[in-house]
């Protein structure tokens, strides 16, 4: 799976707004196959990956089974292009977002990674 890896975020936008670079440096996002860690902090969160590759734009699902989202399940979409992964969350809501973007009116948390150097 090309997700597969380290990635850290470059930039994260939530319902619109940027998020400080202050609070996005500490954020590290890993993906194994099916499972994903993210760490914010000291904060982590684990689960599963559910893709969704035949969908377009390519959607994902995930489960939170340890951490602040456990039990949660969030639709997402995602693009791996020119060295970036975008992907775009619906943190409030139980439709998988349509396009890449994050405004007030639907809050979506869309973020930009790069492959964390190995």
């Amino acid at each position: 799976m090309k997700l597969d890896g380290e990635w850290i975020v470059v930039e994260a936008h939530l319902s619109g707004d940027l998020l400080p670079e202050e609070i996005t440096s500490s954020f590290r996002l890993s993906v194994a196959a099916d499972t994903y860690t993210v760490l914010t902090g000291s904060e982590i969160d684990k689960g599963k990956i559910k893709y969704f590759q035949f969908t377009v734009p390519m959607g994902i699902d995930i489960i939170g089974e340890d951490g602040p989202n456990k039990g949660r399940t969030i639709k997402a979409i995602y693009k791996h292009t020119g060295g970036f992964l975008f992907i775009c969350y619906n943190l409030y809501g139980d439709d998988r977002p349509k396009v890449f973007t994050s405004t007030p009116e639907h809050k979506f948390y869309l973020v930009r990674y790069i492959r964390a150097e190995q």
